[in-house]
């Protein structure tokens, strides 16, 4: 495992302009989606008011459907990054993988955003409690796995435009273990989502409600 860190390490650093290049993208994805909450119509507001409302609502009454939860949330953050890594090995896949590490980071500043706007100052703790450590861990998990998706397309892009073969096997070999790497580390952090933040919800609410 060390042996692995250490070569994910090097990656970071040999190609860090890449990486500050994923950050700027996370980072405007989570500002735009938070500005994007405050310029929904009132009807709209009124349906993520409702949304959230129903949400805290069943995590103080302790009645999520933990089984149905685990699957959904496993299979949406697998799944999401499956989609990534197979961009990685397609041509067309370049802008679409940075497009799909934006919305993740706009839906996370979006759904931030509401529960802010839902219960005001206590949505801060709330959020806080909503989106770490779990999100934040997946948004780095997702910047790492684009970051190598983004780097393989490039090498198949230029190896399409010039014409030249390429021998992608030693990079393929680390492209699955990052993919394998990746799934473990969501699949920990779906686990934590489902059965942990609930009752951290649960004892918070029950605190700043009475």
């Amino acid at each position: 495992m060390k042996k692995y860190m250490d070569k994910l390490k090097n990656i970071i650093r040999i190609n860090k302009n890449l990486f500050v290049f994923l950050l700027v993208i996370v980072i405007v994805g989570l500002i735009s989606g938070s500005i994007f909450e405050t310029i929904l119509g009132d009807e709209d507001k009124k349906l993520v008011l409702d949304y959230l409302n129903s949400f805290f609502s069943g995590v103080k009454d302790g009645k999520l459907n933990y089984q149905t939860s685990i699957i959904n949330t496993i299979i949406f953050t697998v799944g999401f990054a499956l989609i990534i890594w197979l961009l990685g090995i397609s041509v067309i896949g370049f802008f679409i993988i940075l497009f799909m590490l934006f919305m993740k980071a706009f839906i996370l500043g979006f759904s931030i955003s509401g529960i802010i706007a839902t219960l005001g100052i206590k949505g801060l703790l709330l959020s806080l409690i909503y989106a770490f450590p779990h999100h934040i861990i997946n948004i780095l998990i997702f910047m790492i796995l684009s970051a190598y998706a983004l780097i393989i397309s490039f090498k198949l892009i230029q190896s399409v435009t010039s014409k030249k073969p390429l021998n992608l096997k030693n990079f393929m070999n680390r492209y699955l273990i990052i993919l394998i790497f990746s799934v473990v580390i969501l699949i920990m952090t779906s686990l934590y989502e489902v059965y942990i933040v609930p009752k951290i919800l649960s004892f918070v609410l029950g605190i700043i409600t009475k």
